[in-house]
């Protein structure tokens, strides 16, 4: 019999004579366990991960002999380059420098390959059971009135920073119209942003219901004391708090009615289980979500798979914690400005465990504008640096209790930023390639031995993606996801590149935080004004594109120059070098076409207007928003088809220069010498 629910039962039944208290005792428990677990007829058991289908397992193998092989192809392929290398160090020091940066480049990617697919690739998918709170259908949980006190205290903890009133009233009025009793859960309003208008309507809320079912906080923030943004409040949030459980949310975020009743039954009953975990799903996704808002592979993926390892780290909205865990931690951790994923570690450290669940529970809003979106992808990113400088000695120590796949994930969660950089030495590097014509195989290296070594090249980059496609299969609308995961990846390096060097001189003193919504709000004066002004606004915007528009301009003129005078050396019978300048004008040409995105997303928005953002949603009478999934789906996007294209056409190069080098075989030209 669980423990948390025995402590339950005990308060109900304190005043009933010892026979009277066994007999009622069983009842109660017997009662709360039905109620928890409606499907397991009165016995309580503790939620265990389930199989996994039998085709979705076969998905999972697959991908993974792809995923094992492209790290061994590759592998090889640098083996054997480092070894031939080495032979001939002092001459490719001396002729050809530039060919150790790509090796180096090439070694990191390896690195963060390795990295990638220990945390989030190889782990199995776990399958969690759908469990509901209450087993009458769609009646409302308070109609067990006789259990009320029978069900876990709750308290929502809604913080908030002067965000737009609107949308906090849908997420207050939400958030009280929970499938749940009345008595046992609270709605904490945490307004770090002094909104006088919000006050007056949490008011405005306690007068119409007569209750205190929702609380209105508001901290002060003595000037030189650091209060620690949105972690801060969270904490001022506990201190008038003494529920079991919190939920954490984000002030957008429209929570589902059955909320608690699908989250509580995977915590409530286990003793290891430390905070319940449910995707973030949005109801303004653009048409064909071309900057990546939906993160499909992260939700839908990574720590889906994480979950089997019980190591998915909150995402900091829509999540379930156990206060007694958190306050063996002193509260939220405030080492980092994303406290999320630094608490959640913070609990993994002392043994515990998270749940991840797959079904959607909570719909908000993607930033509006690119410029939100940068701001929002750069304080993560810095997030992870302060928690690395704050925590690595405790979270990778002799006596961790992290496991080795979480330690894997604490560093990898920190170190994939620093591959920005190695994309900028790498774009950088092929640019003067090819600008100046020259070689990528070192002098006094034979014919054989470079011809080998394209062949593990090719058999690795196709591999590669054949792996990246197969990680995508049981994932919905994949051609679109996968499209705009792989863009980016590069259009999102000069951002990325940009908070590294910051983490490299301070990783505190360089962040200022500004609310996602505050940005958005700033911008939302664009869609007001007349065609001309909309023009020159969307101009001003490019100034936040300008490294992408630079690299493009720049890649465009060498490639095409180049490719002018290989045409002029073809028609004279020399084609020694097309090979290599098609392969290196083709990825630049590609990664181009990836910075193209954000480009495009600035002149030719497919955004909602944020001014219509009601319209988006649907109420009830009393004006309550409607949860309804299906506007969190991204609507496919045509344009996607041509990068669909491109990747298709990388796999037949490298496919057919597989072919070539197995074969020993060359495409015969007639016009060569």
């Amino acid at each position: 019999m669980a423990v948390a629910e025995q402590e339950l039962a005990v308060a109900h039944h304190s005043q009933a004579t010892p026979l009277q208290q066994q007999e009622q005792s069983t009842n109660d428990v017997e009662e709360l366990a039905s109620l928890l677990h409606p499907h397991r007829h009165r016995s309580v058991v503790v939620p265990q991960l389930s199989h996994a289908p039998k085709f979705k397992l076969f998905l999972h193998i697959l991908s993974s002999c792809f995923v094992i092989a492209s790290l061994a192809a590759n592998f090889n392929y640098l083996a054997f380059k480092s070894l031939l290398y080495a032979r001939n160090i002092r001459t490719v020091v001396s002729t050809a420098p530039w060919l150790l940066i790509l090796l180096l480049c090439e070694s990191a990617y390896f690195v963060g390959s390795v990295m990638a697919g220990i945390a989030d690739h190889l782990l199995p998918s776990s399958s969690r059971p759908d469990l509901t709170l209450g087993d009458d259908g769609d009646k409302p949980a308070s109609i067990h009135g006789k259990h009320a006190s029978l069900f876990p205290s709750v308290n929502v903890f809604l913080p908030c920073c002067k965000e737009p009133t609107d949308i906090l009233e849908d997420s207050i009025k939400a958030a009280l119209a929970l499938d749940y009793p009345q008595e046992c859960f609270r709605v904490l309003v945490l307004d770090d942003g002094g909104d006088n208008e919000l006050k007056a309507f949490c008011d405005t809320l306690q007068v119409e219901n007569g209750s205190q079912q929702l609380l209105y906080l508001r901290r002060e923030k003595v000037p030189g004391v650091p209060h620690h943004f949105k972690c801060g409040n969270l904490n001022y949030g506990l201190k008038h708090s003494d529920a079991e459980y919190v939920v954490m949310m984000d002030a957008d975020m429209i929570l589902h009615p059955s909320f608690l009743k699908k989250v509580l039954p995977h915590i409530v009953g286990t003793d290891d289980v430390s905070f319940v975990q449910v995707p973030q799903s949005h109801y303004n996704l653009p048409k064909g979500d071309p900057l990546n808002d939906a993160c499909v592979f992260s939700y839908e993926r990574v720590l889906v798979h994480r979950d089997s390892a019980g190591a998915a780290a909150s995402i900091g909205t829509g999540a379930i914690f156990r206060r007694s865990h958190l306050n063996m931690i002193g509260g939220f951790q405030h080492h980092s400005i994303t406290e999320d994923t630094v608490t959640s570690f913070a609990l993994f450290n002392l043994g515990f465990k998270s749940v991840y669940l797959t079904e959607k529970l909570q719909l908000g809003l993607a930033p509006w504008s690119l410029k939100a979106y940068i701001n929002q992808r750069q304080r993560w990113g810095r997030g992870a640096f302060q928690q690395f400088a704050n925590t690595h000695k405790a979270m990778l120590a002799p006596n961790s209790r992290l496991s080795f796949i979480l330690k894997v994930c604490f560093i990898w969660h920190t170190l994939y930023y620093y591959l920005s950089i190695i994309n900028v030495v790498l774009l950088a590097t092929m640019l003067c390639v090819l600008a100046l014509g020259l070689p990528l195989t070192p002098e006094g290296i034979s014919q054989d031995l470079n011809q080998q070594l394209l062949l593990y090249l090719s058999v690795f980059m196709v591999l590669w993606r054949l792996a990246w496609y197969s990680l995508w299969f049981e994932l919905p609308n994949s051609i679109q996801s996968r499209n705009r995961e792989e863009s980016q990846f590069w259009w999102m390096t000069p951002y990325f590149c940009e908070i590294v060097i910051d983490s490299i001189f301070s990783y505190q003193n360089t962040f200022t935080f500004i609310p996602t919504s505050t940005i958005d709000h700033e911008n939302r004066s664009v869609r007001h004004t007349d065609r001309s002004g909309q023009l020159l606004t969307h101009l001003k915007q490019l100034k936040h594109v300008r490294s992408h528009i630079t690299f493009i301009i720049l890649a465009a003129a060498i490639v095409g120059s180049r490719g002018y005078m290989a045409v002029d050396k073809v028609k004279q019978g020399d084609c020694q070098s097309i090979g290599q300048m098609m392969g290196i004008s083709m990825f630049l040409m590609t990664t181009c076409a990836h910075m193209l995105v954000p480009i495009l997303y600035i002149l030719w928005p497919t955004t909602p207007d944020p001014t219509q953002r009601k319209s988006l949603l649907t109420y009830n009478g009393d004006g309550t928003p409607l949860f309804d999934p299906r506007r969190s789906m991204s609507s496919f996007h045509w344009p996607v088809l041509f990068y669909e294209v491109l990747s298709l056409g990388a796999l037949a190069f490298w496919s057919i220069t597989l072919y070539l080098s197995l074969s020993g075989k060359r495409i015969p030209m007639r016009w060569c010498r």
